[in-house]
């Protein structure tokens, strides 16, 4: 199952079978969680196990294979990034990853992420790629002189329609800076990543019109949901309610 797909990234959700996967290689580096169940990995001669609560990170053109130590198959999540990413993304070169994080903070935060809106999934991917770069001491992306303007330039831009959402490369090329730059200042400066920000000011906004006894369907596409089906899914994960009984209660 796809769960991401840009021309640089790829999240994707796999089945294995018992047998594992034999000798490949991938041109992008492959970032895997898996979701139960122990793995043998063979990456370029050499071997290891892998544990929900690690991240295996296997370079492009590596020769890498696996299979199941319990007998059954399992799931993983798989996240595909082009090498292209990170000079586009983050303003330096491809990085040189360990094979093998066992870290489970950063399994849960890949895992997490494939619970994300489907509209958040991308920001979220190259927050979590940026904390790897600084986990590999790899050089930081530049930084921008004009970070407090940039910053409300770009709040305000997200504010400015909610109806129509803007996406993360267009906020980013319109503030003159790399999309991992915006995402890393942004969550510094708010808490949050700049499409997970818009999404919390769309869903005040719903909860406004929602209370001055809007018709949800009105309320949806005035948030920038395509139908009341969507914009109610949404209402309901942010705000353990749903948009119906929500409109129900007398404040």
């Amino acid at each position: 199952m796809i769960l991401l797909r840009t021309p640089l990234l790829e999240l994707a959700r796999l089945s294995a079978s018992a047998q594992g996967f034999p000798r490949h290689t991938h041109d992008e580096f492959v970032i895997s969680a898996n979701l139960g169940g122990l793995e043998e990995v063979w990456l370029d001669g050499k071997s290891f196990t892998v544990s929900p609560d690690m991240l295996t990170i296997y370079p492009p053109q590596a020769v890498q294979a696996s299979h199941s130590l319990s007998g059954s198959g399992w799931e993983c999540l798989s996240l595909y990034v082009a090498p292209a990413a990170f000079p586009t993304l983050f303003d330096c070169t491809p990085p040189n990853l360990p094979s093998h994080l066992a870290q489970p903070e950063f399994a849960i935060r890949l895992k997490h992420i494939a619970q994300l809106e489907t509209s958040l999934r991308a920001e979220a991917v190259i927050h979590l790629l940026g904390q790897l770069l600084t986990q590999g001491g790899h050089t930081s992306p530049r930084h921008c002189r004009q970070d407090s303007p940039l910053l409300q330039r770009s709040r305000q831009q997200l504010l400015d329609d909610l109806a129509q959402p803007v996406t993360l490369e267009q906020l980013a090329q319109e503030a003159g800076v790399t999309p991992a730059h915006l995402v890393r200042r942004f969550q510094q400066a708010t808490g949050l990543p700049p499409l997970a920000w818009q999404m919390q000011q769309r869903m005040s906004a719903a909860r406004r019109m929602l209370r001055s006894g809007q018709p949800i369907i009105e309320v949806a596409l005035a948030t920038g949901f395509a139908d009341q089906a969507h914009f109610s899914k949404a209402f309901s994960r942010f705000c353990g309610i749903s948009p119906g009984r929500y409109r129900q209660i007398n404040f």
